[in-house]
C-alpha cells in the first residue's frame, strides 16, 4: 500500500506559487535533548498556527518537520478560501456535528476568509489575497437545485451568497455548459506557501523552534509526559499535538491512519494569458470549481497565469498528470482560452474522512490532533491548529468548535486505493451523464 510519507524530495516542486512565498525558512534539524510545554509533529497549517498561537501565550513549544515547512500539503493547494467548514454544506452541519457545534462550525467557517486575511495582516505577511468570491457552478439540474436549495438555507443571514441562472454563466464563461451558480462573495484566494511560511517565521519571532529534515521516529509515553524522537534529538514534553493529517502514518498513533484516506491530486497553471484576454477571465472573482465529482477549478493569477486542476486524483506515486486534457476541456468550457498553453504542473495529498469534515481527537492524556481536512485546509488548518492550542492551554473541551470524539477506523480502509480508483472511474462517468453539453 502506497503512503504519502514515501514522496521523500529535498524541496518543495516548483508551483505557481513559488515565486511569490519567498525562501524557505532553512531550520536546522533538531540536535540533542530539549524539553517544552508542547512539541508539535508536522510543519503545515494546523501544526505552525498551533506553534503561534501556544508561543504568543508564552508556551514554551518546539515543531518538528519531517521536510520543511509547507512541504505538505499547505504548499501544494490551490490557495482556495471558501467561507464554508467543510464540504457538507451548510445544511447538513447539524446534521453531522449536532445542534450545537454545528451552527458553531458553520460560524466560523464563515468567518474564515476573514480570519485569515486578519491574521496574515496582523503578522505582516503579503499571501497575496484576491476578492471577489468564489464561484459554485452547477454541471446537472439537480446541482444547480441544491445550490438554491443552500442559498435559500442562507436566507436571513446577511451572507453575501446569490445565485445565478445558466443565462448568467453563459454570459460569465461564454459556454451553455452549465445549470447555474452560486457566488458567494466571502470567499478569497491567496499564496497559501507565502501564508504557512509567514506563520512559521512569526512563530519563530514569538520564541518558538521549529526543526526541520527532523521526522519523528518514536514517541513514547514517559511517566506524566511524553518524549518525541527524530534522528538527531528528542523533545520531552507534556502535550503532544500530531498535525500531521494525510500524512499521517503508524508511527504517529494506532489506527489514527485508518481513520482517514489520503488522495492525490493534480494542479496545473498556464504561461501568462495575452493582456486583452485577462480581463475575459473570471471577471472580478478570485475563483471557480463546478459541481462534477470530479470537479472543474481554476483562478486567475496577478501575472496572468491561470490555475487549473490537471488530473484525475490519484493513490500512488506522482504520475505525469494528463493536464493538456484536464486544460483541453476548460477550453471547451471557456473557449476564450484556446490560446492558453501550459508551464508545469505539481501533486499533493488530501485528506479524505468518514464525516467529510474536520476532527478533533484526545488520543491519549496529552496526545492531540486535527485531522480530516477534506479540501478546507487553507483557513480552517489554521483555525483548528489555534482550537489545539487553545484546548492545551486550559480551554474546556466544550468550547471547541468541533467536539473531541474518538477515532473511528474506515471499516475498508485495506481496499480503500483499488475501491478509490473504481470509484473515480464511476464519478467520471456520473460527471458526464450529468453535463450538458
Amino acid at each position: 500500500m502506497y503512503l504519502p510519507n514515501p514522496d521523500e524530495h529535498p524541496a518543495l516542486p516548483r508551483t505557481v506559487f513559488s515565486a511569490g512565498a519567498g525562501a524557505p525558512l532553512a531550520r536546522a534539524p533538531l540536535a540533542g535533548a530539549l524539553t517544552a510545554d508542547a512539541v508539535i509533529i508536522g510543519g503545515g497549517f494546523v501544526g505552525v498556527s498551533a506553534a503561534l498561537h501556544l508561543a504568543e501565550a508564552g508556551r514554551p513549544v518546539v515543531l518538528v518537520e519531517a521536510n520543511e515547512i509547507g512541504w505538505g500539503s499547505a504548499g501544494r493547494n490551490a490557495g482556495h478560501v471558501s467561507p464554508d467548514a467543510t464540504k457538507l454544506g451548510p445544511r447538513r452541519l447539524a446534521e453531522v456535528y449536532g445542534p450545537v457545534y454545528g451552527p458553531r462550525l458553520a460560524a466560523v467557517g464563515a468567518g474564515a476568509p476573514q480570519f485569515v486575511t486578519d491574521l496574515a495582516r496582523r503578522l505582516g505577511i503579503d499571501v497575496a489575497v484576491v476578492r471577489g468570491g468564489i464561484l459554485t457552478a452547477a454541471h446537472s439540474a439537480a446541482a444547480a437545485r441544491r445550490l438554491e436549495a443552500d442559498i435559500r438555507f442562507l436566507d436571513g443571514s446577511g451572507a453575501p451568497v446569490e445565485f445565478l441562472p445558466a443565462a448568467a454563466v453563459e454570459a460569465l464563461f461564454g459556454t451553455r455548459t452549465y445549470f447555474g451558480a452560486r457566488l458567494d462573495r466571502r470567499g478569497i484566494a491567496i499564496n497559501p506557501l507565502a501564508f504557512v511560511r509567514g506563520m512559521a517565521r512569526a512563530a519563530i519571532a514569538r520564541g518558538a523552534l521549529v526543526h526541520e529534515r527532523s521526522p519523528m521516529r518514536r514517541l513514547v509515553r514517559t511517566g506524566d509526559g511524553w518524549e518525541v524522537v527524530t534522528d538527531g534529538g528528542s523533545v520531552r514534553a507534556g502535550h503532544v499535538l500530531l498535525c500531521t493529517n494525510a500524512y499521517t502514518d503508524d508511527r504517529c498513533w494506532p489506527g489514527l491512519r485508518r481513520s482517514i484516506v489520503p488522495v492525490r491530486l493534480y494542479l496545473g497553471w498556464t504561461r501568462p494569458l495575452p493582456a486583452a484576454l485577462r480581463a475575459e477571465i473570471l471577471p472580478g472573482i478570485a475563483a471557480m470549481l463546478d459541481t462534477r465529482h470530479l470537479p472543474v477549478a481554476m483562478r486567475l493569477h496577478g501575472d496572468g497565469r491561470l490555475q487549473f486542476g490537471a488530473g484525475r486524483p490519484g493513490f500512488g506515486p506522482e504520475q505525469e498528470p494528463a493536464a493538456r486534457a484536464y486544460l483541453d476541456q476548460i477550453k471547451r468550457i471557456m473557449p476564450a482560452l484556446a490560446p492558453a498553453e501550459i508551464e508545469g504542473w505539481w501533486s499533493g495529498w488530501v485528506t479524505r474522512g468518514i464525516a467529510d469534515g474536520w476532527r478533533l481527537h484526545e488520543l491519549a492524556p496529552g496526545l492531540v490532533t486535527a485531522i480530516g481536512c477534506n479540501g478546507r485546509g487553507v483557513a480552517m488548518g489554521p483555525i483548528m491548529g489555534r482550537e489545539l492550542a487553545r484546548y492545551v492551554g486550559g480551554t474546556p473541551a466544550a468550547d471547541l468548535i468541533v467536539p473531541l470524539s474518538p477515532v473511528r477506523g474506515i471499516p475498508w480502509y485495506s481496499f480503500h486505493q483499488p475501491l478509490g480508483r473504481a470509484a473515480i472511474g464511476v464519478f467520471g462517468l456520473l460527471d458526464r451523464l450529468g453535463t450538458r453539453n
